[in-house]
């Protein structure tokens, strides 16, 4: 069968049958080495199966030509011998469509493809790969699942996309300069992303609903956004991460709530964004030397445990009815401690009210999120603080004493009463930030510590 199917494979790729007979390979195994003339879309049968040996390099003459899998794939380079794919622009790459079995895919080589491996319904594993230069590197259509191991991903528009159900996991692998996103995922899908490095990257990960699974020590660096979260609840798990130089290193949107955990934020714009009732569980984790550290707007109320925050420009920033729990954490030379913005107001809440304004939005949105129920509808006047220590500037707080004001704090004692535009003449008083009783000694065990 195998000398029958290369003798075909032969002429087909000789141009010695018409063209019709290009559509399909025959069943059984087809082996490609050397040099391969690509000429037209292939599709192996689900009784059949391609090899592509170690070095070969297959050279595609026209985009169009795709190979669609039905059988099996198996691509077999090796360090020293790479399987090159040498295509044109916008090449279509393969399509697994619900293979009969598992697809393997070693030290191949793929560049400027519009989609190098779009997988619907299927199991591959991808090691030691490069996928530069191109629309999607991989492309997880649907209920795929997934390993991609040691492999560089650069230059694309999409490094590694997975939707409806699909599972990955991703390990030791490099993420570079994409123009969209590294990694994207939702509808469903989740995994586990570990060990990476994602470097210059317009944004690194984007997820949206729920993804369950973790983001475990990874290296993020240079991003304009390291990983945003909309709508992802109590997921993924972020954890043990270092996360530099990035314009936001992560945001959290629209009821995203996930755990956050002995990572290091160090030298970003703003380390950690809650937006639009996002509320991460923030616990163990370093903030140093960034704009802002964290962040907190309209209705957000993360959880803030046992944190050091060091030389920030500030440290915490509440505006639009945000109500961190700030405890047990230590505060080290921040330029400003807390500052509160000008919408920050339980008085505007409890006389005017906001909610019925983000329902009505919706409403008129269409919007259909079940989620909008669990809107926060109880607001205090005052951003409670306490219970943190606050390194030398703890004396500070002893001459100012409980009611005092103190200048690395910015609330009512500063702003005093507001108006906002469209409510009239109206005017309403900015809340307090609460600060004694305080810490007279550092947290023990704040920041990061090991993860196992």
């Amino acid at each position: 069968m195998r000398i029958a199917a290369a003798a075909v494979l032969a002429l087909l790729l000789l141009g010695a049958l018409p063209a019709a007979a290009l559509e399909r390979l025959p069943a059984g195994e087809t082996r490609w080495n050397g040099k391969v003339a690509l000429k037209a879309a292939l599709e192996v049968p689900s009784d059949g199966v391609l090899v592509i040996a170690a070095g070969t390099r297959v050279q595609v003459a026209d985009a169009e030509a795709r190979i669609l899998v039905r059988g099996g794939l198996e691509i077999a380079g090796t360090q020293d011998a790479p399987v090159v794919f040498a295509a044109p622009p916008g090449w279509q790459g393969f399509e697994l469509m619900e293979p009969a079995r598992p697809i393997e895919i070693q030290h191949a080589r793929f560049e400027g493809a519009e989609v190098a491996l779009r997988v619907l319904g299927a199991r591959l594993r991808v090691t030691h790969s490069a996928f530069r230069g191109g629309g999607h590197g991989i492309d997880l259509v649907r209920e795929s699942e997934a390993v991609i191991e040691d492999c560089l991903f650069a230059d694309n528009q999409v490094g590694l996309e997975a939707q409806m159900k699909s599972r990955v996991r991703v390990t030791r692998s490099l993420f570079r300069n994409h123009r969209g996103s590294a990694f994207i995922a939702g509808h469903g899908s989740g995994g586990d992303i570990s060990d990476c490095r994602f470097e210059g990257n317009r944004q690194a990960l984007g997820l949206k609903g729920r993804f369950e699974g973790s983001v475990a020590a990874n290296r993020f660096v240079d991003n304009d956004t390291a990983i945003f979260c909309n709508q992802t609840q109590r997921s993924p798990r972020i954890v043990g991460n270092e996360f530099r130089g990035s314009e936001f290193a992560l945001v959290n949107i629209s009821f995203s709530f996930p755990q956050v955990e002995h990572n290091q934020f160090v030298g970003n714009g703003m380390a950690v964004r809650n937006d639009q009732f996002g509320s991460a569980q923030v616990r163990h984790n370093l903030f140093a030397d960034n704009g802002t550290a964290l962040w907190n707007n309209r209705k957000s109320n993360p959880v803030v445990e046992n944190n050091e925050f060091r030389d920030n420009q500030r440290a915490l920033f509440c505006d639009f009815s945000s109500y961190p729990r700030v405890r047990n954490n230590n505060f080290i030379g921040n330029g400003m401690g807390v500052e509160l913005g000008p919408q920050q107001s339980a008085d505007f809440e409890a006389r005017a009210g906001s909610r019925h304004i983000a329902l009505e939005q919706a409403q008129a949105r269409r919007s259909q999120n079940p989620l909008l129920a669990r809107a926060p509808t109880e607001f205090h006047d005052e951003v409670d603080v306490r219970h943190n220590w606050w390194g030398e500037d703890t004396e500070i707080l002893r001459a100012a004493g409980a009611e005092g004001e103190v200048p690395f704090f910015r609330d009512r004692r500063q702003l005093g009463r507001v108006s906002y535009e469209g409510w009239g003449d109206e005017t309403y008083l900015v809340d307090r930030v609460v600060f004694a009783p305080w810490l007279d000694e550092p947290v023990a065990d704040a920041g990061p510590k090991e993860v196992p």
